[in-house]
């Protein structure tokens, strides 16, 4: 079957071969096996000046499909799983599962337009493959199959070039097939099949329970859901645009919080300054300066007030210049009236 890359070559070639292979490519992106950038390469193709006209009645499907970026469009389930009739030894199934998952995880469960539905629906398609491996080679029927071909190839039948290269592990004895199915049990929870849930009231973990546990392809298929989904689970698009909002909403706590708090505004009492005065107003005003109670110096608050303010470790530009402003026009007016004050004193 020819890939995405030879049929948008046979695109370029325009005809009816190039008909042909655009349907084909729709078909398959469709199904998800087409990535955003082959789509994108499609839709340049059937744009271009020569190729127009010929691609005219499939330019619109091509253009639906890449609408809001293309995030509809994500890999099929089956192009992401390995060739599982290559494995050879049931036992080692369960680790390999939960490898296998780990590399593909990204594309197979967290395209940024993906539901929490298809997500369930995608993790379990990806272990049936496993689950169906796992059947043939812990009952023997595996075995069976290659031994039968090998036999035929022996006798120059039919099947002389079938491969039968592969050296599968014996069949499970019932205590190994116990534990084979005790791991999977660990590796399907690792996956979060214990929150998945099938139309008829089973959880993922018990429906996977009981597709490990059948023997033929009838019982699996009977085992299987029809429709699986996952309530605990969130949209990514929805999760991502939850967490964006709750970090703007952090943002604007922290500003509304600066705004209701406000600039620390300092309690200064600056001297007055300096004048010569006669002996008997010197007297007064050391006798009226002892009846207020202050020695006209910076008080420990208000000297830790205003290292504070000059630290800044609150307050950010805007709220420190607002401070310095509002410092600087209160220490205006103080020495006002701290001249006021001693011209009145002058006077008296």
């Amino acid at each position: 079957m020819a890939g995405n890359g030879d049929l948008i070559r046979s695109m370029r070639a325009g005809g009816g071969a190039g008909v042909a292979a655009v349907q084909e490519l729709l078909r398959r992106a469709k199904a998800g096996s087409v990535s955003t950038a082959e789509l994108k390469e499609v839709q340049k193709v059937i744009t271009s000046p020569e190729l127009r006209d010929a691609f005219k009645n499939v330019a619109r499907d091509v253009s639906a499909l890449l609408s809001n970026g293309g995030e509809r469009v994500f890999r099929d389930v089956s192009s992401l799983t390995p060739d599982t009739g290559r494995l050879t030894d049931a036992r080692a199934l369960p680790e390999r599962f939960l490898a296998d998952l780990t590399l593909v995880e990204q594309e197979l469960l967290h395209h940024p337009g993906m539901t929490k539905d298809q997500k369930a629906a995608r993790l379990f398609a990806f272990f049936e493959s496993y689950a169906a491996r796992f059947a043939e080679l812990a009952h023997g029927t595996a075995q069976a199959e290659q031994a039968a071909k090998g036999q035929l190839a022996q006798e120059g039948g039919a099947f002389a070039a079938v491969d039968t290269g592969l050296q599968l592990a014996p069949a499970l004895s019932e205590a190994e097939l116990q534990k084979a199915r005790a791991q999977f049990d660990k590796a399907l929870k690792r996956a979060g099949f214990e929150e998945l849930k099938t139309d008829d009231g089973r959880t993922g973990l018990e429906a996977a329970r009981e597709l490990l546990e059948a023997k033929t392809k009838d019982a699996q298929a009977q085992a299987r859901p029809r429709s699986l989904e996952a309530p605990g689970w969130k949209d990514n698009a929805a999760a991502a645009d939850r967490g964006l909002r709750a970090d703007v909403d952090k943002e604007r706590r922290a500003i509304n919080a600066l705004d209701v708090k406000g600039p620390i505004q300092p309690q200064l009492r600056v001297p007055a300054p300096k004048v010569e005065e006669a002996p008997q107003d010197a007297a007064k005003k050391k006798k009226s300066s002892a009846a207020a109670g202050t020695d006209q110096v910076l008080g420990g608050q208000m000297l830790w007030n205003v290292m504070h303010l000059l630290r800044g470790d609150e307050l950010d530009d805007v709220a420190r210049r607002d401070a310095m402003t509002q410092l600087a026009v209160a220490a205006a007016l103080i020495l006002i009236l701290g001249a006021i004050l001693v011209g009145v004193l002058v006077w008296m």
